[in-house]
């Protein structure tokens, strides 16, 4: 399995609607219930957001990314960058606590 941070960059908001918010939402979400995605969330700018995914290949993630509807729209685009685990927290939920 190979690792993968998505750094989206919103690049048209005013296409942005809450009917393809919730698409994105649900998209999202299903990859998460699929276990291809470990977190998702905005960037504190609020122009784009970033997702930690494991997939088999880039081509698996770019397929992925193809059909994510704020793509689909044209709303935002995406970087993907590959990367090696040497060192994880065993306990991902508490680092997540404040």
């Amino acid at each position: 399995m190979k690792y993968f941070i998505i750094e989206g960059n919103i690049t048209n908001p005013d296409l942005m609607d809450d009917d393809i918010l919730k698409e994105h939402m649900a998209y999202t979400q299903k990859a998460m219930d699929k276990g291809f995605v470990l977190m998702s969330g905005l960037k504190s700018d609020m122009s784009g957001g970033l997702t930690i995914m494991k997939r088999e290949s880039l081509n698996e993630v770019e397929e992925y990314l193809s059909n994510e509807p704020l793509k689909m729209n044209g709303i935002q685009e995406y970087k993907v960058l590959e990367f090696s685990t040497h060192y994880f927290n065993p306990t991902p939920s508490e680092w997540f606590q404040s």
